[in-house]
């Protein structure tokens, strides 16, 4: 799986299966074939509309199956894709089309009806579903092959939260995702035993997580059953969904599964055909894994842990009975062939054991943040050998320590945490709940159990609200904040103050403020 190319993969799978399924959701379906065709189609439009452009093309949508056409058609036509849920906000949206320069923005969604000017009032043209669709569909030469994705090039962007407010764009190379999938595609079975397999995708395609389901299961010529918003909101839905599947290999955060883990019938018995969890994103606690283990004794719990800027994870661990059993944190395992991890402080590597940064070398780094060379040059700097030589390297912001060739992860080192999966600058969250104008200062705090964040409390002074009970003031000042951030990244409880605590150094105080919020 070394020579694994993605876009090649397709195509051999649309000659040899013609009619294996890429992807099942209910009646919505999508062969290998099609998906060939269909992406031909739309990296033919987008030549025809721009033939001299290599903007990134903006994909606004869902879970639809025109939506992994359109991932592939881009690559095809030679642009990077950047994925963005339905389910952002507005505003968030518009940041995101303006920051990413884009004149293309794809609409394949079937299922949204919202309004579009939004996405188009920074000069985008707005390709709807219907105009997609006849261009998936119609029958014509193949796209100039000579224009497709290089390895150099960059085969997607996806933004994440940035600290100043505004979502930044983490870039990844073809040759990233080629090496990537290559890797992931043989955790827990070799990628020949995964053939036709059946993949689970839990996470929007905006998140990270959701390319080790899409492009593993497409590198290994499987069936992808993706569980839209709407399915992972109702109990009955979702599980009337998964014994539909009855997936093969499961990708999703730890806290995904504790959802399923609450009903009794999430067991080997009623799904016997989960042989593989793969989880990422976020801790993976010893009691989750344990509980897993004993409910799907014929299954295999991976462990893995990166970063977005790493293209997904760079280190993975078959999880035993045995290491749950510890007191100690679950490994997050050993780093991929072609990547190597540093634990490093001050800029010096420590000795094993010892806490430090977690700095990764290697084969899946991105290259940097979509226009942003500041935010470049302060996470993507040489790392000096032992030997002298000067690596690039990606600074994780991750603290962590090496024991016996395994990398244990103990959390963050400043304001970015992981909750439910989604990577947050609690910055960010800080910068917007200071635009809603009544609120004159914030401080978001995490919420830990197990080491891991359950949830985000704001401690926030806003006038002009007295009188009213703190629980409307909480609804309405949530309700404000979700006009420019996405549910996850909404608090889940605000605290009123007068004041916030200061430091001596005239800092707000976090570790007060977190006492404080109880």
């Amino acid at each position: 799986m070394n020579n694994l190319e993605i876009l090649h993969n397709i195509s051999e799978y649309a000659r040899d299966f013609p009619a294996r399924l890429a992807y099942k959701n209910g009646d919505a379906c999508m062969t290998y074939e099609e998906l060939d065709s269909f992406s031909d189609g739309i990296a033919r439009m987008l030549q025809e509309m721009y033939p001299d452009d290599k903007t990134p093309v903006v994909i606004f949508g869902h879970k639809d199956p025109l939506m992994i056409a359109s991932f592939i058609g881009c690559a095809k036509s030679g642009r990077a894709y950047c994925p963005v849920d339905i389910s952002m906000p507005q505003e968030r949206i518009t940041d995101i089309v303006s920051l990413s320069g884009t004149k293309i923005v794809l609409l394949p969604e079937k299922s949204y009806t919202g309004g579009t000017d939004f996405l188009t009032d920074k000069g985008a043209a707005l390709v709807d579903r219907s105009t997609i669709k006849r261009a998936a569909e119609s029958v014509g030469e193949k796209p100039d092959a000579g224009k497709s994705v290089s390895p150099d090039d960059i085969f997607y962007i996806i933004f994440t939260s940035g600290s100043t407010g505004k979502p930044k764009g983490v870039q990844i190379p073809y040759r990233c995702l080629n090496s990537f999938a290559a890797w992931s595609s043989e955790l827990g079975s070799t990628a020949a035993e995964k053939s036709g397999a059946r993949f689970l995708n839990q996470a929007p395609f905006s998140f990270d997580l959701s390319v080790m389901d899409l492009y593993t299961c497409l590198a290994c010529g499987g069936t992808l059953y993706p569980l839209e918003k709407a399915v992972q909101n109702s109990y009955s839905a979702l599980f009337e969904r998964l014994h539909e599947a009855d997936p093969e290999v499961w990708v999703s955060t730890p806290s995904f599964a504790e959802i399923c883990l609450a009903e009794p019938g999430f067991n080997g018995e009623e799904l016997p055909g989960l042989r593989i969890f793969l989880f990422c994103g976020e801790r993976l606690t010893n009691t989750t894994a344990g509980r897993l283990i004993a409910r799907f004794p014929q299954a295999k719990v991976i462990n893995t842990y990166g970063p977005t800027e790493s293209t997904v994870a760079v280190t993975d661990v078959v999880v035993t009975e045995e290491m749950c059993g510890r007191t100690e944190a679950l490994s997050v395992g050993r780093p991929k062939p072609g990547c190597r991890i540093y634990i490093c402080s001050e800029g010096s590597e420590v000795p094993e054991g010892e806490p430090g940064e977690i700095v990764i070398t290697g084969d899946t780094l991105s290259t940097g943040y979509f226009k942003n060379e500041e935010q470049t040059k302060k996470a993507f700097r040489t790392f000096r050998t032992e030997d002298g030589r000067d690596i690039p390297a990606y600074y994780t912001g991750d603290e962590g320590y090496m024991r016996d060739g395994l990398l244990y992860f103990n959390g963050r080192l400043d304001l970015q945490i992981k909750l439910h999966g989604y990577r947050i600058e609690l910055g960010d969250i800080e910068n917007n709940l200071l635009r809603i104008p009544y609120v004159s200062a914030a401080c978001v705090v995490p919420n830990m159990k197990e080491g891991r964040v359950t949830s985000l409390t704001a401690a926030v002074c806003a006038g002009q609200t007295e009188g009213k009970n703190d629980r409307v003031r909480a609804k309405e000042l949530k309700e404000a904040l979700r006009e420019f951030l996405p549910d996850y990244m909404v608090p889940k409880k605000v605290v009123f103050m007068d004041r916030l605590p200061m430091t001596a150094n005239g800092k707000t105080d976090r570790r007060k403020v977190r006492e404080l919020c109880g």
